[in-house]
């Protein structure tokens, strides 16, 4: 009779712990992307994903016609929430660059009042055209992103902006391309939609 108690106040112990190890998390990736975009980036050893995180930010960092489209220097700011929150993970789908999933929150971007939402999960595929392509004959098949070959640093700025697309609404208030819903040929539409408006600043990097 006296356990009841006592379990739920570990329960709670539990969660306490989960909720602040997650923040500590986050709050260590922000401090990482801030010290990326500053000189000290030249000392630090970087990850693929670093160097994605900064060939995206500086191609929504100029005035161009990728930025327009996600509706301005805001957009960063969407770029940073979602790579705070991004977490590397074998998905055996070769197909999928990103995976975002579960409950979402809505959020306004302060400076220039960009309605976005962020996910309760973000899942990057270690298996997939991020870090991956087909080498040898034996390697598991992987498609390009758009018209970009996997694994180079174009698949990986066009995967990111994919996904920033989904968190972003426009003036119309839909979103700047709809869910993927599983749906591999709703995914490739939704990738071509991403390059045709950011396709020439990707392959200036």
């Amino acid at each position: 009779m006296k356990s009841g108690p006592l379990l739920a106040i570990a329960l709670l112990l539990a969660i306490a712990t989960s909720g602040l190890g997650k923040s500590l998390f986050e709050e260590k990736q922000r401090s990482r992307l801030q010290t990326l975009r500053t000189a000290k980036v030249k000392n630090m050893s970087l990850t693929p994903l670093d160097r994605a995180y900064l060939d995206t930010y500086r191609v929504l960092s100029d005035d161009n016609q990728c930025r327009e489209f996600f509706g301005g220097k805001g957009s960063r700011q969407v770029l940073d929430e979602l790579l705070i929150r991004l977490r590397i993970q074998l998905i055996t789908d070769s197909r999928i660059g990103i995976r975002m999933s579960g409950t979402f929150t809505s959020l306004v971007e302060p400076t220039e009042g960009l309605a976005y939402r962020l996910f309760e999960r973000a899942e990057i595929n270690s298996f997939g055209a991020f870090y991956r392509s087909k080498t040898f004959p034996a390697d598991p098949f992987v498609p390009n992103m758009g018209s970009f070959r996997p694994n180079t640093k174009e698949a990986r700025v066009l995967i990111l902006l994919h996904e920033l697309a989904h968190l972003i609404k426009g003036r119309d208030g839909m979103w700047l391309i709809p869910d993927d819903g599983n749906n591999p040929q709703r995914s490739r539409i939704n990738t071509l939609t991403v390059e045709s408006k950011c396709g020439e600043q990707i392959r200036a990097l």
